[in-house]
């Protein structure tokens, strides 16, 4: 709950429907940890570095609420992160694509989708497209 200090930091991480100010309770349920799968890479038990969830949307393996610890960014864990959850995902869901969205304002994860291959496309449902934000596609 600390890597999100402010209301446009939880709102780029978790959405335009994350409460905030939140408490444990509406994190917890607003992260959505009992229905989607999510997983966490760490750096010992005690040191939590990364955290990301998929789940099928539009027939892919979409990811989201992908967050890199403040401390560790930089480090090629956000590329970590990815590349386990699509593995995991498009395997878990027998699907070949996978899809995302990003926030308008954050370049650092838009370049770092796109040296994975991910690329803007049209979102396939335009009722449901998050505002201020980017759908992007990799296979």
């Amino acid at each position: 709950m600390t890597w999100f200090p402010d209301e446009h930091s939880c709102r780029v991480w978790g959405g335009p429907a994350f409460r905030f100010p939140f408490t444990p309770e509406t994190f917890l349920k607003d992260s959505k940890l009992a229905e989607f799968p999510s997983y966490v890479l760490l750096r010992d038990p005690a040191e939590l570095c990364a955290f990301g969830q998929f789940y099928l949307r539009a027939g892919r393996c979409h990811l989201g609420r992908l967050a890199v610890a403040p401390t560790q960014r930089g480090r090629g864990i956000g590329t970590q992160l990815i590349r386990m959850l699509v593995r995991e995902g498009t395997k878990t869901l027998g699907v070949t694509e996978s899809s995302l969205f990003v926030h308008i304002t954050n370049t650092s994860a838009m370049a770092l989708y796109q040296r994975l291959g991910f690329k803007c496309a049209t979102y396939p449902e335009p009722d449901l497209m998050l505002p201020n934000s980017y759908y992007m596609i990799a296979s």
